[in-house]
């Protein structure tokens, strides 16, 4: 069990705060995805190369108990998923806090 910590710790933080902002702006959301999509992969590309470049610095690293072992170069998947599931937080709700008229939309949407 203590394999999947660092992954159940994300899934458990993330999917809920992503599905509590779901339920009152998914029109929202649905017409301006491209503005939480493209962030988000930007902010994985940018912040999981700047980890694989501390990792493979030396500045840290990851415990091998507490991860499942899957990697994508020097990252375990699951700190690939934090920067995912954070970008895709912040974008989602930066989409969602902008003023409709900001958003290009009537007032009463």
């Amino acid at each position: 069990m203590s394999r999947w910590h660092y992954f159940l710790h994300l899934v458990l933080w993330a999917v809920p705060l992503i599905v509590l902002q779901w339920i009152p702006g998914w029109r929202v959301l649905r017409r301006h995805w491209r503005a939480v999509v493209v962030p988000a992969l930007g902010g994985v590309f940018f912040f999981s190369c700047c980890d694989a470049f501390a990792v493979r610095a030396g500045l840290w690293f990851f415990d091998p108990k507490q991860i499942l072992g899957w990697h994508l170069g020097p990252l375990p998947v699951e700190e690939v998923l934090f920067f995912f599931l954070t970008s895709w937080l912040v974008a989602q709700s930066l989409v969602l806090m902008l003023p409709a008229r900001l958003r290009g939309e009537a007032a009463n949407d």
